[in-house]
């Protein structure tokens, strides 16, 4: 497809201007992102050729998917294989799996390199048309899980509901490393841990605050989106914290602007929040597309500069042990005006 060979004419002259001959790339997110192949490989690339290898078991999937030659790799050759493909030149290699890197380096002379994920994060008009359709399959994941809800349900039956209308609207279910289920639902208290996971046999009740974190990939590009409403009545304390939030979310995405420093982002969120915002224990944001997390990050620990063309997340939060936590988040596309990914409105809602 013509997208991926713009990002490899792109990728071919950041290789050169950091002065390496050739790029080895290792992760499947990069492989995907450059060649259209999601799984396990080794994407060689040079000027004048670039090939991927992958065992035999994958060969006949990516050959169908690649956008660049194919080949199946031997094990006990491959690395003399590799060697002789890229002779004596200067490697660069994205920040591979450690041992993938030491076996790497016993024949080449490899370079640690970013330069494939820096390209990552501005999206191009593909990018960005695949993000807004998964949006879009959001919001009805989000609109038929409050149909959904009713009176002593619980979270792993609103969860089983939840993951079964991804996958039936075209999206697909997203594994964390440090986390059990792939979505948050939280049901009143609950709602106070962050990365609450996972789901339990808790019955909803009258008054409880309901948070639903929920990520979906369509098309091998994420969207992530929070929204924290509330069972029948909403306590106004709670009132309160939802629309402190809310206020937080709106500044927030208020200062998403090109050439802006992303700590000074979080940094006023948190100033936002005054003496609450020991309550706001997470980053504001992050950059999402082929994986959930990845460049700019929105934290103020961040070096990160905003740029048009970023796809990013804002997301602040307040949280009170035994009592409730707030959460509202959207997906967006850094331009002029930032570009809200879902139509979910973020009012007070009460179902």
């Amino acid at each position: 497809m013509q997208e991926y060979s713009k990002r490899m004419d792109v990728l071919l002259k950041e290789m050169r201007n950091t002065g390496c001959d050739g790029y080895v790339l290792t992760r499947a997110f990069n492989i995907y992102y450059l060649t259209g192949f999601w799984g396990a490989g080794l994407a060689l690339i040079k000027d004048d050729q670039q090939k991927l290898l992958v065992s035999s078991l994958e060969f006949n999937r990516a050959s169908e998917n690649s956008n660049i030659p194919v080949e199946a790799y031997s094990p006990s050759t491959y690395l003399d294989d590799i060697k002789s493909f890229f002779g004596d030149k200067k490697v660069c290699i994205d920040e591979s799996y450690a041992s993938t890197y030491a076996s790497l380096s016993k024949k080449l002379d490899l370079k640690l390199s970013n330069a494939i994920e820096k390209l990552r994060e501005i999206k191009d008009e593909h990018e960005i048309e695949v993000l807004k359709e998964g949006g879009k399959i959001m919001d009805r994941v989000f609109q038929e899980s409050l149909n959904f809800i009713k009176d002593g349900i619980t979270e792993r039956q609103l969860y089983a509901h939840i993951v079964k209308n991804i996958i039936e609207l075209d999206g697909d279910v997203i594994p964390y490393e440090d986390t059990i289920g792939t979505e948050i639902v939280a049901f009143g208290k609950n709602t106070a841990f962050p990365h609450y996971s996972p789901p339990s046999n808790v019955k909803l009740k009258e008054g409880d605050p309901i948070l639903l974190d929920l990520t979906l990939r369509h098309k091998g590009y994420v969207v992530d989106f929070t929204r924290t409403v509330f069972y029948k009545k909403v306590e106004p304390s709670h009132k309160e914290i939802y629309t402190k939030v809310k206020e937080a979310q709106e500044l927030g995405i208020k200062l998403l602007k090109n050439g802006t420093q992303a700590k000074e982002i979080d940094l006023a969120v948190r100033n936002f929040f005054g003496n609450e915002k020991e309550h706001f224990n997470h980053s504001l944001g992050h950059g999402i597309g082929v994986e959930v997390h990845e460049k700019p990050a929105i934290s103020y620990r961040s070096e990160d500069i905003i740029k048009i063309g970023n796809a990013v997340t804002i997301e602040p939060g307040l949280y009170y042990p035994n009592n409730i936590g707030v959460r509202i988040e959207d997906s967006l596309i850094v331009q002029d005006t930032p570009l809200k990914l879902f139509n979910t409105t973020t009012e007070l809602t009460v179902i």
